[in-house]
């Protein structure tokens, strides 16, 4: 990909493309590859970012902060817009006050515009209390929906494909550690879904009339626990790993021990995984009946899918003293989750390096 100066909207007003369409949070897994799906269609892209960004040839790149509506470009006209930001910045406001203030001053940017909006949010059963990442997500959807605008708001479980937060955090969990965890909070069931059908799916609505806040529960086929997700990754790479009883404790200390498991996605990770106690399944069926044009595909070719494409890699447990800094935390320590069975296993890391090693 190359990279393009930053323009105003009225720069590529007279181009000859499809759509005109805006991408938010075109920096994000989704967008980047929505928007190279959407290039590839023919259609005239514009990318809101908050710096710079590689993007294919023909895109526009505006630049602009929706945490600071001053720095927005001025715009005129699309014909729909791709809202993916989802900011999960933390301090003593909380991420969820940033995700609604992001959503608000979206909406103000680009009511005058008359576009059709298009959101993926989140699955989560809204009876119950949510965590705030689940909140937030339909918060949201709350929001833009309220904007008098066309809205299509989709609700999905987590994405299976490569660069994806769920699977980059499947992927470094079960490479990482000797054996898979057992507990409580991966006995969730979710319904995960492929990238290339999450594309299917935005993509199906570029033409197609927009009839006031509509919501669509989208999923696979397939409905499995997370716990399962992590043997499915293993099976099919050829990874030997039992599964290991993992003591119950407070959802705050399965979050400390992210922080050693999986440094690269302390915060985002942290987030998610507070949404692993509830399930996220498809409970109505609307979008099957809408879109009965995609047949989503099973969670393993899903997987298998994005194992075939990653590039990451990620540093094994054994190349650091793992075992001592768990034991040098007391939260840890204290909360009864270090049991004999699982510092057995644990003190297993630094004598096994042939299954680390054996790799890519």
């Amino acid at each position: 990909m190359a990279r393009h100066k930053k323009q105003t909207g009225s720069e590529s007003q007279n181009s000859n493309y499809g759509l005109k369409i805006l991408v938010t949070g075109a920096n994000g897994f989704v967008g980047q590859n929505l928007i190279r799906e959407l290039v590839s269609l023919g259609h005239n892209v514009f990318a809101l970012v908050r710096s710079d960004a590689e993007v294919p040839a023909g895109v526009t790149v505006l630049q602009g902060d929706l945490l600071k509506p001053d720095t927005l470009p001025k715009i005129e006209s699309f014909d729909r817009a791709f809202y993916l930001v989802h900011g999960l910045k933390t301090d003593k406001k909380g991420f969820e006050y940033y995700e609604s203030m992001m959503a608000v001053n979206f909406v103000n940017w680009i009511r005058p515009t008359g576009a059709s909006l298009v959101y993926l949010g989140g699955l989560g059963d809204t009876e119950i209390t949510l965590s705030p990442h689940l909140r937030s997500r339909h918060l949201t959807g709350s929001i833009l929906g309220s904007s008098g605008l066309p809205v299509l708001e989709y609700r999905a479980s987590i994405v299976l494909g490569e660069g994806s937060l769920s699977f980059e955090m499947i992927k470094a969990i079960v490479e990482r550690l000797p054996f898979i965890p057992e507990m409580k909070m991966l006995n969730q069931p979710c319904q995960p879904i492929s990238l290339s059908d999450l594309l299917k799916y935005l993509t199906a609505t570029l033409h197609r009339e927009g009839k006031g806040h509509e919501v669509f529960e989208i999923g696979g086929p397939d409905v499995i626990n997370y716990g399962q997700l992590l043997e499915m990754y293993a099976e099919i790479k050829g990874l030997r790993r039992m599964n290991v009883k993992v003591p119950d404790v407070e959802t705050r200390v399965i979050l400390t021990a992210l922080d050693y498991s999986i440094p690269e996605y302390k915060e985002a990770g942290k987030k998610l995984a507070e949404s692993l106690v509830h399930p996220t399944v498809v409970k109505n069926a609307k979008a099957r009946d809408e879109f009965s044009q995609i047949n989503p595909q099973s969670a393993r070719v899903a997987m298998e899918s994005a194992m075939k494409y990653s590039k990451t890699v990620y540093a094994s447990l054994w190349e650091k003293d793992f075992l001592r800094e768990l034991l040098s935390d007391k939260i840890l320590t204290q909360s009864g989750l270090l049991s004999p069975e699982l510092m057995k296993n644990l003190e297993r890391v630094g004598k096994i390096r042939d299954i680390f090693s054996r790799r890519n």
